[in-house]
C-alpha cells in the first residue's frame, strides 16, 4: 500500500477532517504500537509498510511493559489530542483497520496474542465493524 493511500484511509476511517489529523494518528499509533513489540515484530511489520511510515514503528523502544490503558495514554500524548479520550482510541481503530489491511489480519492477531491477556489490549487492537 502507498502511503497516500494508508493516510488516506485512516484520514476516512478515523473522520479526521485533514491529512495533517491523519497523518499525527498514524505517527502516534505507529510508534506507540512500536515500544509495545519486539524489535523484531516492528521490523517484519515495517517492512510491509510504506517508507515514509514505517520508521514510526522501528524507531521506537521496542518491548517496553505497559498495559492498554497506557497504550491510550501514550496514543493522546504523541497524537496531541490531550487528555486520554474516545479520540486515541478513534486514531488507534482507524490506524490499526488500515495496519491490519496491509499485513494481513493473521498476521496482525498473531502478534496482538502475544500481548499479555490480562491487559485488555483485545478491545483496544481490534477493528470494529464499519
Amino acid at each position: 500500500m502507498k502511503h497516500d493511500t494508508f493516510i488516506g484511509n485512516v484520514q476516512d476511517r478515523g473522520d479526521y477532517a485533514s491529512r495533517g489529523e491523519a497523518v499525527s494518528a498514524t505517527r502516534a499509533v505507529l510508534t506507540t504500537f512500536g515500544e509495545r513489540i519486539t524489535e523484531d515484530e516492528a521490523e517484519n511489520f515495517a517492512s510491509q509498510l510504506p517508507p515514509e511510515i514505517d520508521r514510526h514503528l522501528t524507531e521506537a523502544t521496542h518491548a517496553q511493559q505497559f498495559d492498554a490503558e497506557e497504550f491510550r495514554e501514550r496514543v493522546a500524548d504523541a497524537g496531541e489530542f490531550g487528555a486520554v479520550s474516545d479520540d486515541s482510541e478513534n486514531a488507534t481503530h482507524a490506524v490499526v483497520s488500515v495496519l491490519v489491511e496491509t499485513v494481513g489480519t493473521e498476521e496482525f492477531q498473531n502478534v496482538v496474542s502475544q500481548l499479555p491477556k490480562g491487559e485488555k489490549y483485545g478491545d483496544l487492537l481490534t477493528t470494529p465493524a464499519q
